[in-house]
């Protein structure tokens, strides 16, 4: 287990508080009302993002037969809520944007509770030798409440009394956040340089599979249920884009360790690719 200097662990959960900060601010009323005007469409989207995606989180550690810190931090990052990207490439995408930012906020919410047990059932099964401590499931979940929870209310608190600040003090908080994360990842792999290549080499393949597996599962589903394209293609990002910053902020935060934050890292940089391509087809075929 690597151990972090204080200078990190004092920042990791005020970046995280940030983070949700950030997104509480940009979040609306609406944005939670547009459950009754898509039912359908949400419940698809929600069911492929916070049930089948850590399932396959599960089933891709498993399969792979990766080392427990990299199982660990690949289910912890399909517990995760949709990233602010899912609602940038939806907009370029020609998908349906007001799903999109619906289903991130909703899932935002919903992965405060799930993330916990998750983390827990995933230690048990996948570090049996203690590489990656088992956190109290209360004890956790106040932590992720104060760190997450409280945050996103705030900001939406500030969003109802004060719409035009609050977007002003968004990109300020957004920008914060970027920066602070950037310095955290740029000093914990700088530390662990050796053992991050080696990890990156194993968790390359698996983290692969989890996002195009779960774009398929995503625009599968949505087709299944006969949505309209523009919004095959929001839950096909909204399922395949998920928080890697996050991820990796609660792998080195609550975990304590760079290597359970590998494949956040990784997954991070291949979304860019891999949405490209659901833009491209938006672009192409509107």
């Amino acid at each position: 287990m690597e151990e972090q200097s204080a200078a990190v662990q004092y920042f990791l959960p005020f970046t995280v508080a940030m983070i949700m900060f950030a997104m509480g601010l940009g979040l609306r009323v609406d944005d939670f009302r547009r459950i009754l005007d898509k039912p359908r469409a949400v419940m698809i989207g929600l069911g492929a993002q916070l049930v089948l995606l850590p399932v396959l989180g599960f089933a891709v550690a498993f399969g792979f037969g990766l080392r427990p810190e990299l199982a660990v931090g690949l289910v912890l990052l399909s517990a995760c809520p949709g990233g602010a990207h899912s609602n940038l490439y939806a907009s370029f995408a020609r998908a349906d944007v007001a799903l999109s930012v619906t289903l991130t906020a909703v899932s935002g919410l919903v992965t405060i509770v799930t993330i916990p047990p998750l983390i827990r059932l995933a230690t048990t099964l996948f570090a049996t030798g203690g590489e990656v401590p088992e956190l109290p499931i209360v004890d956790t979940t106040l932590r992720i409440f104060v760190v997450m929870a409280v945050p996103v209310a705030l900001g939406m608190l500030i969003h109802v009394r004060t719409e035009r600040w609050a977007l002003r003090l968004e990109k300020i908080v957004k920008a914060v956040a970027i920066v602070l994360l950037a310095l955290i990842v740029v000093g914990s792999i700088a530390r662990q340089s050796e053992n991050v290549a080696e990890f990156a080499k194993q968790a390359g393949a698996p983290v692969l599979v989890l996002n195009l597996v779960a774009m398929w599962i995503g625009y599968g589903m949505a087709a299944g249920g006969r949505l309209p394209r523009p919004q095959r293609r929001t839950i096909t990002l909204e399922v395949g884009i998920q928080n890697g910053a996050l991820a990796f902020a609660l792998a080195a935060g609550l975990l304590d360790s760079v290597a359970v934050a590998i494949p956040a890292i990784l997954y991070s940089i291949l979304v860019y690719f891999t949405g490209a391509v659901v833009i491209a087809d938006g672009r192409l075929r509107p």
